[in-house]
């Protein structure tokens, strides 16, 4: 999707869902030409319930119809992202502190590379990672690629 049309819709929704008390993670589209969806990601502290995805469909679609943006898209999409969405933004590993992430990172060469340990924190932009060696990493949130939540299976088998 252009950035473009994610910003657009992003700007123009997430003040409507942050005060319904919803975070919007994600603008996706997928699909062909005569079948192209909007999808919008979100969240809510507590879970994410069915009657929320329908509530906040009747509450955006609307908004999206008046302002010509669900021309381009024959459905469109509530969800949550799951538990293996991506973290992309502050608020997105704020909320996972204390929990194994791995987050892929460049170095200012453009180098890739993963980061793998608890988030202990984030802020001003800099989110700070503990190792299972005991290493601290600070990472600047505009190096970040990709961040996802590392499941521990062991534990969740016994």
């Amino acid at each position: 999707m252009p950035e473009g049309i994610e910003n657009t819709v992003t700007e123009m929704l997430t003040p409507l869902l942050n005060n319904e008390g919803y975070e919007l993670v994600a603008v996706e589209t997928s699909g062909g030409q005569r079948n192209k969806i909007l999808r919008l990601l979100i969240h809510k502290p507590g879970g994410l319930s069915i009657s929320d995805c329908q509530n906040v469909n009747k509450a955006v679609l609307p908004i999206l119809e008046v302002h010509q943006l669900m021309s381009k898209y024959k459905h469109l999409e509530i969800a949550s992202p799951g538990i293996d969405r991506p973290l992309i933004t502050e608020a997105d590993f704020q909320r996972n502190k204390g929990r194994t992430v791995k987050v892929e990172t460049y170095t200012l060469n453009k180098q890739i590379y993963d980061v793998i340990g608890k988030v202990i924190d984030i802020k001003d932009g800099i989110l700070i990672i503990k190792q299972a060696s005991g290493e601290t990493v600070h990472i600047e949130s505009s190096q970040i690629l990709k961040g996802h939540i590392q499941l521990d299976w062991q534990s969740i088998d016994s």
